[in-house]
């Protein structure tokens, strides 16, 4: 008997049934094909895929990383979680989430550098939200230690800038893991989704929160993603190795102020990058420093191979300021205090010959 060896892509919003009991079976097992917000067979082999390389019992895929943060602390907090600890370095649409919504329960602060401190003064029940790597400084949590501090927290991991290729931090601890598929799992900056990974209860309420809000994910936009992650490997692969290179070339160079990037050994968390990340690779995103915020908007001006774009993990070599774009929802002292400076610059490298894309960024360094 043979098999696809690609899914079908499975456009239809409904599902048709014989009888009017195995209709109303399906409506009480989320396992059956009912309707596309609930489920769908293009859908579900990306979600297997992921969960697969999470080591996790499943993943759902939702139409956006923001809407998989949304959910998963949402699933967090049932009954009677909390408090909500969250990490001082996430994404500004983390930040944007955490102070538009009215939270249920007390939200947190921390800085990553007492992220154990704070963990260790939890109560059992509070829910930890932190990023593996941070954005935009690309700094590295002690997650293993954080659930060591909190054995009765439910830790919330945002892993997107290493990606499944890199780390697996429900191996390490998380009870969930989110990320905005948009970057390193679709990789070619064409679709738009996110991914939780989760086991019993957390994931069970997860799905339900999903089926009532609705976010989600598109057959279309699985299928690209379930065929971005093919290639995942290769990608984050060279794009590492291609983003080491830089910051070490970029370490070197009189007009650059100061570089991020766990490859470097005088990173805060070279050693635990290189003990907790596949083959000691650090990831494609680097951020470094210029003297003020007129030389770097100068470097962004020049660059001829880089994009002027938001986002990150796809095949095109991307440059963005963080203190004008990803973090703009923050004020200066917010911004210094988890800092980004206003001479920062984030480097989100593709697939491109690194040589010519180190050509492009001396160039505009002068």
């Amino acid at each position: 008997m043979s098999r696809p060896v690609v899914p079908p892509l499975v456009l239809s919003s409904t599902f048709s049934f014989d009888s009017a009991g195995d209709m109303a079976a399906a409506v009480q097992s989320k396992d059956r094909m009912l309707y596309t917000r609930w489920s769908n067979p293009t859908v579900e082999a990306l979600e297997a895929d992921v969960a697969e390389r999470e080591g996790a019992e499943g993943c759902l895929a939702t139409s956006s990383g923001v809407s998989a943060i949304h959910i998963a602390m949402l699933a967090a907090l049932a009954d009677g979680a909390g408090p909500l600890a969250v990490q001082n370095e996430v994404y500004g649409g983390t930040h944007e989430l955490l102070t538009t919504l009215r939270w249920p329960v007390d939200v947190i602060r921390f800085g990553l550098n007492e992220a154990v401190d704070v963990a260790r003064s939890l109560p059992a029940g509070a829910v930890i939200f932190c990023e593996l790597p941070t954005n935009p400084l690309v700094r590295v949590l002690d997650l293993q230690g954080l659930r060591r501090a909190a054995p009765g927290a439910t830790i919330l991991v945002d892993a997107t800038f290493a990606s499944p290729s890199l780390v697996q931090p429900m191996a390490l601890g998380a009870d969930a893991v989110v990320h905005s598929a948009t970057k390193y799992l679709g990789g070619h900056h064409d679709v738009v989704g996110g991914v939780l990974s989760a086991n019993g209860d957390l994931l069970q309420r997860a799905w339900h929160l999903r089926k009532v809000l609705g976010p989600t994910l598109d057959p279309s936009a699985a299928y690209r993603l379930w065929r971005g992650l093919r290639t995942l490997d290769l990608r984050v692969t060279q794009q590492s190795r291609s983003a080491a290179l830089l910051a070490s070339r970029l370490a070197e160079h009189p007009s650059v102020v100061a570089v991020h990037h766990p490859s470097r050994p005088d990173h805060p968390d070279h050693a635990r990058a290189a003990a907790m990340f596949r083959d000691g690779l650090c990831g494609g995103v680097l951020s470094f420093e210029v003297a003020d915020a007129a030389a770097a908007a100068a470097v962004i001006d020049r660059v001829q191979r880089f994009e002027i774009a938001a986002s990150l993990g796809g095949v095109t070599s991307l440059i963005t300021w963080p203190a004008g774009v990803t973090h703009v929802q923050l004020n200066p002292a917010e911004r210094a205090e988890a800092g980004i400076s206003d001479g920062l610059l984030r480097l989100a490298v593709g697939v491109e010959d690194a040589e010519g894309l180190w050509a492009d960024l001396a160039g505009a360094l002068g």
